[in-house]
């Protein structure tokens, strides 16, 4: 399976070497070479087309000129699969030796390069012996942090940036380049641009984001983080092969919560602003509803980390709509069962009448083995006589269900987690009939 970077589209460290005279900053950022930030979007304007006439070596290539002063891990690992699907295992490996020096932390990435499997090669056992040790630190409770220093030290640059909007592009070049390793990654995942970033941040909200800075106080953080921890110490004695990335707290483009990448977990801070005083005439309709209150982040944290203990090889039905909401609905009930808090949603509550739940059933039945989303995940702003996103709840009361339908609760959990056939689980759960060809709902 390629790895395509593209489909993301979807810690205290100080700053006080930065304080100081601004004029001395802007001399230091206008005669420091501080190398190239490519624009991702167009680096991969021609990925498909060449993609599809099998020019692997060629977008290779192209991908490893474009890191080679921003050194993203998860360029590394994009490069590594096009060179594998090229036949150059050799770069392949190299280029994954790059990604674990650059950060990567995910040990199961060879699941994904299914072409290296066997080969003679001293390099190859040695990445497999990287790997290895990588598995024991993240099967480990302790190596879970909550790491925002990205976030602690963009608000010198962002304040000098919004202060100086001529040269504010480089200001935030100068963010990413001289950051914390995450944020380069972040970077290529999200941001492709600093031409997007100013967008948002300097152009587009910048009184939001200044307000922002208020909000996101470590001490705070560290409070959630802790309470965090305790939920996964809980999940460890449930599943011992969990494992626990690191989750970086970064500062986002109002666009996304939480995204998941080979280095560890993002959280984008600035989906965490909401509160009385937050300004709000800058933000879309669809961010000032999505925006949640800071207290909500370990709920979020622990539903995104429930993504990295999954492990499914259903391929017959991995673009199904089935497969999606369980995948979904898998991560809200080990939440709610690693943190014992209930989950609560108005998705729930629609559901909890038992004709809405009827009625939805029968829909989620004709549309199992569909691969259009668009009536069940990721579609708010786009649904207006029922609440949005009604896929994770009915994955999480088909998923709760299955468990406590389970005699072997340990082997429910594993089977929750590792399936190979999506339909068993919700052959045993209380949602069954769905299957039958003529059900009585």
């Amino acid at each position: 399976m390629k790895f395509n970077t593209r489909r993301f589209l979807l810690g205290g460290i100080t700053a006080l070497a930065f304080l100081g005279c601004l004029e001395q900053k802007e001399n230091r950022t206008a005669k420091k070479d501080l190398g190239a930030l490519p624009d991702l979007n167009i680096v991969f304007r021609d990925y498909e087309q060449l993609e599809n006439k099998g020019k692997y070596a060629q977008l290779a290539r192209k991908i490893t000129e474009a890191n080679t002063d921003l050194q993203s891990s998860e360029l590394f690992v994009e490069a590594a699969s096009l060179y594998l699907l090229s036949g150059n295992k050799d770069s392949a490996v190299s280029h994954l030796h790059n990604a674990i020096d650059r950060g990567m932390a995910n040990p199961g990435i060879l699941g994904k390069f299914q072409g290296l499997k066997g080969i003679d090669n001293p390099e190859y056992k040695r990445l497999n012996a990287r790997l290895d040790s990588l598995r024991a630190i993240l099967r480990n409770v302790s190596n879970f942090d909550v790491e925002s220093r990205a976030m602690d030290l963009f608000w010198p640059y962002f304040e000098e940036a919004v202060a100086h909007p001529d040269s504010a592009r480089q200001i935030l070049k100068a963010y990413i380049l001289e950051g914390p390793p995450e944020i380069r990654d972040y970077y290529a995942i999200r941001y492709y641009s600093t031409d997007q970033m100013f967008g948002q941040m300097i152009n587009g909200a910048p009184k939001y984001y200044t307000y922002l800075k208020t909000r996101m106080q470590r001490d705070s953080l560290m409070a959630l983080r802790d309470k965090t921890l305790e939920a996964l110490k809980n999940f460890k004695t449930l599943y011992p092969e969990a494992v626990f990335p690191k989750v970086y707290v970064v500062p986002g483009l109002l666009n996304s919560g939480g995204t998941a990448s080979e280095i560890g977990l993002f959280i984008g801070g600035d989906m965490f602003g909401r509160s009385s005083s937050m300004p709000v005439n800058e933000l879309n309709d669809w961010q000032q509803e999505a925006i949640m209150e800071f207290n909500s982040l370990p709920q979020l944290i622990l539903h995104e980390l429930m993504h990295y203990q999954q492990n499914y090889s259903d391929t017959l039905h991995e673009d199904t709509v089935l497969y999606k909401v369980i995948e979904e609905g898998v991560c809200d009930f080990l939440r709610e069962l690693a943190s014992g808090i209930p989950v609560e949603s108005a998705q729930l509550s629609y559901l909890s009448q038992p004709e809405n739940l009827k009625q939805v059933a029968w829909q989620l039945r004709e549309d199992l083995f569909s691969d259009d989303l668009s009536l069940w995940l990721y579609n708010g702003g786009s649904i207006e006589d029922r609440p949005a996103d009604l896929g994770y709840a009915m994955g999480y009361l088909i998923t709760r269900s299955y468990y406590r339908n389970a005699p072997d609760k340990r082997r429910a959990l594993a089977d929750l987690l590792n399936t190979d056939d999506m339909t068993s689980i919700l052959k045993g759960s209380d949602f069954s009939y769905l299957m039958e060809e003529d059900p009585d709902i």
